[in-house]
């Protein structure tokens, strides 16, 4: 079972972007959907998750309403254990911004390989 962290080639600026798409700011946190999150050793010896190719949010609840203040820049995923490597769509995450970005993977939370193409390109798991 793989248990990626996030690490500065993460890209987790693409993440931060998506939230302030959907308006979450700081101290808000909110049960969303995510599709195509990369798990890959590619950049190193560890698995590392990676935000860049990642589809916009779904927010399907707000749990607590943020405080208007600016999203922080550390990003964590909490709990995702994968069989492999390759691309991933996130179910009902818990994602809470308050002294940093955590995703958190619960019992709540269905993680599914992607099915399809990404970006017209085919997805081995299809």
């Amino acid at each position: 079972m793989l248990h990626p962290e996030v690490a500065p080639t993460s890209q987790s600026e693409r993440l931060r972007s998506a939230m302030l798409a959907k308006a979450i700011t700081h101290d808000q946190a909110v049960r969303a959907d995510f599709d195509h999150v990369e798990v890959s050793a590619r950049g190193g010896a560890r698995e590392l998750v990676y935000f860049c190719t990642m589809s916009p949010l779904i927010v399907r609840e707000t749990i607590h309403v943020g405080d208007g203040a600016p999203l922080p820049q550390e990003v964590v995923v909490q709990g995702l254990a994968v069989e492999r490597e390759g691309l991933y769509d996130v179910r009902n995450a818990l994602i809470r911004s308050n002294g940093r970005i955590e995703v958190v993977i619960d019992e709540q939370t269905k993680v599914t390989p992607t099915r399809g193409n990404v970006f017209g390109m085919p997805v081995p798991f299809a």
